[in-house]
């Protein structure tokens, strides 16, 4: 019995090191390569995630699930009961237009929007 405060206390130390050691940034089940910027993404916690991806079809990911412009709006419905936040994670190689019109309808759905960069390197 003696032994065991100590375990208990390493044993939470350690969750709580990786806890907050761990890469809490935002990612998505797809693989995009993001334009670079000099500022970061605000802290999002909780936050949908839509990824646009070069493609001949006008599909994205909303929380990794494929969906197109005409699906969105129910989404955006259901999606905003969980968090108002979402994150644009669009490869640079995407059409600007396609990532306005994908955000004009995020923004009209009552959603805050980010849009996700990678820092630049000096």
């Amino acid at each position: 019995m003696l032994y065991t405060a100590p375990l208990v206390d390493v044993i939470l130390l350690l969750l709580i090191f990786f806890l907050f050691g761990s890469n809490l940034v935002l990612k998505s089940g797809v693989a995009v390569n993001l334009p670079s910027s000099a500022s970061s993404l605000p802290s999002a916690e909780d936050a949908h995630i839509i990824t646009l991806i070069p493609s001949e079809t006008a599909e994205f990911y909303f929380n990794d699930e494929r969906v197109d412009l005409a699906r969105l709006a129910p989404r955006l419905e259901e999606a905003i009961k969980r968090s108002d936040q979402v994150v644009i994670l669009g490869d640079e190689t995407v059409d600007y237009g396609a990532i306005m019109e994908i955000a004009k309808l995020v923004l009209n759905a009552g959603f805050e929007v980010s849009f996700a960069t990678k820092l630049e390197s000096p």
